[in-house]
């Protein structure tokens, strides 16, 4: 095994098949994991950054593990920033992961000397990043700490539509049961689903106006440099794999709330949803992750990933916490020292 390191995003491209190929054999598999995850986040929030992804590949050059990384002047980074990536790690085959942490080190400590830390974010709990690479750290000149970040509500999906609801408390039955209503009281309710490329384009488009209407902070959030360009990208190339619908919620035709799920590995996440502030008393949200869960289940996937933060309307559908952390490798003492003289 050895370490080569990309820094030039068209090499990268390039590797997209065997990005790909390695994070679906992998233990960390995950649509935040995805090549086109990256290179749609790096074609619009990179520019201040270098990259510096480091690969493994074995003797016949194929690859086994990738750190997607990016440079700042004294620090290195995952490719992610809290605003859009709700999980980050490294990719690695189960049976080199230790091995590759280990040559990861060797290569930081040789290569990076000007480095003083590495911060690594929302590290799913259970990755093997957080139980195996302080172990190795502590071999190097590396200090390691590890801080959770947030929580992440999951829903665990059962065979049936019924089973679900059972599994509901009495009071979230209830719940759920008068907001379907309240919202069907309206009349002409309709769902449409869109995964076709074409299609896609122009309603993100749509979608997103509807959320930065919604509110002042989320006007805020797409006045950021380069969200929107994010969300046409990512959608676009997650839809030319199938990992993308956006569904939208109409009223008598009048658009009142989208949501937009990404659809992966048997598993769905429900990324960001949108509604009209008029309807805002009617739960439109609420109306299309209950369809959106129902149809899931219906198509048996496995788990609905409400993705971060506390937020009580996740827990009213059955959600159960799962944790994400930060970890930080930080220089030695010594050497922090020595780099200041």
């Amino acid at each position: 095994m050895k370490v080569v390191c990309i820094k030039e995003f068209e090499k990268f491209v390039q590797l997209r098949k065997q990005w790909n190929a390695l994070l679906f054999r992998s233990e960390q598999n995950s649509l935040f994991l995805t090549h086109q995850w990256f290179e749609a986040w790096w074609r619009c929030f990179g520019g201040e950054y270098e990259l510096e992804i480091l690969t493994a590949v074995d003797e016949h050059d194929n690859l086994i593990a990738v750190a997607p990384l990016m440079a700042g002047d004294k620090d290195l980074y995952f490719m992610a920033n809290h605003e859009v990536t709700d999980y980050c790690d490294f990719i690695t085959l189960e049976d080199k992961t230790n091995e590759f942490f280990e040559i990861m080190l060797d290569h930081f400590e040789k290569h990076y000397s000007h480095i003083l830390s590495i911060e690594l974010i929302n590290i799913p709990a259970g990755s093997s990043t957080l139980s195996s690479l302080p172990r190795f750290a502590s071999k190097w000149s590396f200090s390691c700490e590890i801080l959770e970040s947030d929580v992440v509500p999951v829903l665990a999906l059962p065979i049936s539509y019924d089973t679900y609801i059972q599994s509901l408390s009495r009071k979230n039955r209830h719940e759920l049961r008068r907001k379907l209503r309240r919202m069907e009281s309206l009349g002409q309710i309709r769902i449409q689903r869109i995964t076709d490329p074409q299609e896609l384009n122009t309603a993100i488009q749509g979608f997103i106006a509807l959320h930065r209407d919604s509110s002042l902070s989320k006007q805020e959030f797409w006045q950021k440099e380069g969200m929107s360009d994010f969300f046409m990208r990512l959608t676009h190339l997650f839809s030319l794999e199938n990992w993308v619908e956006l569904n939208l919620l109409y009223s008598k035709d009048e658009l009142i709330a989208g949501l937009l799920n990404f659809v992966y590995a048997d598993n769905l996440y429900f990324y960001n949803m949108a509604y009209h502030r008029e309807f805002s008393s009617y739960s439109p949200g609420f109306f299309l992750f209950h369809h959106s869960i129902r149809q899931a289940i219906e198509e048996k996937r496995e788990e609905a990933d409400f993705l971060r933060g506390r937020e009580k309307y996740k827990y009213s559908f059955g959600a159960k916490d799962s944790k994400i952390h930060n970890l930080t490798l930080s220089q030695s003492q010594k050497k922090s020292e020595d780099l200041h003289d």
